[in-house]
């Protein structure tokens, strides 16, 4: 299966299991939601490396599923970098996102929106916890030279 396979099938199936559609919205809720850069599926990095964005990536350990009591620990992963601004790498001064119009924005970033959760919502299927669980397979890649 090729990248671009295997990605739409992870996008159709979070979304699937998640029951959420891609969002458009640009407005000011959604705009600040770039204060935390969004994860995405080991192949929305992987197609960021390939374009040229290695360098605006870094690796990073997940918490979040923690918090919530989905893991007991971290979940390791590569994402965008907060600048010091406390923005995403690829927030644009206008508030949008330079991956947007390429076709790369990482797969939380293309869910989230200011609407309310889908019916049925529960922190399982919660299309977040769904990309950070895509990780799971290469944890060990990371004990081996990157974190």
């Amino acid at each position: 299966m090729t990248v671009a396979a295997a990605k739409t099938s992870t996008e159709a199936k979070i979304m699937a299991l998640s029951g959420t559609k891609q969002s458009e919205c640009s407005c000011d809720n959604c705009k600040r939601l770039c204060h935390t850069p969004c994860i995405g599926t080991p192949e929305d990095i992987e197609k960021l490396i390939n374009a040229g964005y290695g360098d605006r990536l870094a690796p990073s350990l997940w918490c979040v599923g923690m918090l919530n009591g989905l893991t007991r620990t971290p979940i390791k992963m590569i994402m965008p970098i907060r600048e010091e601004s406390g923005w995403c790498t690829f927030r644009l001064p206008d508030g949008l996102c330079e991956l947007h119009e390429k076709g790369l924005k990482p797969l939380e970033g293309k869910l989230a929106s200011c609407r309310p959760k889908p019916k049925g919502w529960t922190l399982q299927r919660d299309f977040t916890w769904l990309i950070a669980k895509e990780w799971l397979p290469y944890q060990e890649l990371f004990n081996q030279k990157w974190i």
